[in-house]
């Protein structure tokens, strides 16, 4: 029957991955004995499996007699998230600090003893707040779930209509999703923490490397806490989507507050006049890229002028496009399963 099938799901699901095969033969082996002996002469009622799993008690509680312990920094049923979410947000900083170090190294091959130590002094900082960040963030998710899931349980008796549905296809949220978010955040993260300077107008002039930055990187030093708060929230959002792996309302809700906070808050930050760098005309002038007698002399001046409320509209359109594409795919989700 399909309650049987949820319960053993949510007791399954609080395991460790390696004990999940076993256990759900010898859960399913053990309903099935159960419900032979109250009818031994025909076919089960619902109230006849409604009954064993009263008797078998509250998912969380048998799943914590099965593993034999219940104190843990991140619990066996989001350790396989945990360690999911804590290997693409490493190999993304890996790669990316990599990738940084090799594009120093290629414009700037004199110095490349100076950028190795940076690179390995920033490589150790970055994957160590890494692992300290997706460490934290899941630990407070657990705790939550924890506590919530014991409130509610002291308020009430368990019974088998509280079991939660097995994710349909419908719903199920892909995995290639919440990946590639976490993999732009880390990006975006590494170069606003680290590579700030390369944002800007390149050229090449007799084998070096010329670049005028976009950013004061001075002024945007300011705004770092609310890059990592940026990175944080954003990285809360996609791992609970690798939790859960499916599209509820709820889960909607909090996509579209953390969206929101987010879009807030990068707003701010764009909208301050000080982040930006004020002698970009000057410094393009003095590189030859630009001539105040030239065509686009006005053109690229006028954009530059504007380029603050040009992104902040970009990005408010953006979040509104994405809320309302997720919106749809939760609705047509809930409607199609």
């Amino acid at each position: 029957m399909e309650v049987v099938d949820r319960y053993i799901y949510a007791v399954t699901q609080r395991l460790p991955e390696r004990q999940r095969g076993d256990i759900r033969q010898e859960l399913q082996g053990l309903i099935e004995d159960m419900l032979e002996e109250r009818a031994p002469a025909g076919q089960a009622s619902r109230e006849d499996v409604e009954s064993v799993l009263l008797e078998l008690g509250n998912p969380n509680a048998l799943a914590a007699k099965y593993r034999g312990y219940d104190r843990y920094l991140i619990s066996p049923m989001m350790f396989e998230s945990y360690v999911t979410t804590l290997k693409i947000v490493l190999i993304s900083i890996s790669v990316a600090m990599t990738v940084l170090f090799a594009m120093e190294t290629i414009f700037s091959p004199t110095e490349i003893m100076a950028h190795f130590t940076s690179f390995l002094v920033s490589l150790f900082t970055a994957v160590a707040q890494g692992f300290g960040w997706v460490t934290v963030i899941f630990a407070l998710i657990d705790y939550r779930q924890h506590k919530v899931g014991n409130g509610s349980a002291e308020k009430k008796e368990w019974k088998p209509s509280d079991l939660p549905e097995i994710p349909s296809r419908n719903t199920h949220i892909k995995m290639s999703d919440p990946i590639a978010s976490i993999i732009f955040i880390v990006l975006f993260t590494v170069i606003c923490l680290y590579s700030i300077d390369l944002l800007g107008i390149w050229r090449f002039n007799d084998g070096e490397r010329v670049v005028i930055p976009f950013l004061n990187a001075d002024a945007f030093q300011d705004y770092l806490p609310i890059i990592w708060i940026l990175a944080a929230l954003g990285i809360l959002k996609e791992s609970i989507r690798i939790i859960v792996r499916k599209r509820t309302g709820k889960i909607l809700a909090f996509h579209v507050a953390i969206s929101v906070a987010s879009t807030v808050l990068v707003c701010i930050v764009l909208a301050d006049s000080a982040i930006w760098n004020p002698d970009l005309i000057q410094q393009l002038e003095a590189a030859g890229i630009l001539s105040a007698r030239g065509e686009g002399y006005d053109t690229v001046v006028s954009i530059w002028t504007r380029v603050t409320d040009w992104l902040i509209n970009i990005i408010v359109l953006y979040a509104l496009i994405d809320i309302l594409s997720e919106t749809y795919r939760w609705y047509r989700a809930k409607t199609s399963s």
